[in-house]
């Protein structure tokens, strides 16, 4: 399920992406209440590649969201064949 429009997710991405430009290099950067350091690099990180997999409302709607995986086991067609 989709958490953002395409926009949201972009303003999202961008503000991500100033905080980690200012904190590699060595500033603290403020997202609404949030202070980030040089020490949340990581977190900045793992952020933004969670923002990135995310499909927005726009993507589900044109079916380009995640797949919905089907685990298919060859030759058992469900008669108890092999």
């Amino acid at each position: 399920m989709a958490v953002f429009t395409r926009e949201q997710k972009t303003k999202q991405i961008e503000a991500w992406n100033t905080a980690l430009l200012k904190c590699a290099a060595g500033q603290e950067y403020t997202i609404g209440t949030r202070r980030l350091r040089r020490a949340d690099l990581p977190e900045i990180r793992s952020t933004l590649d969670w923002l990135n997999a995310q499909p927005t409302v726009e993507d589900e709607r044109a079916g380009l969201a995640s797949p919905r995986f089907i685990q298919l086991v060859p030759g058992r067609g469900g008669r108890g064949e092999y």
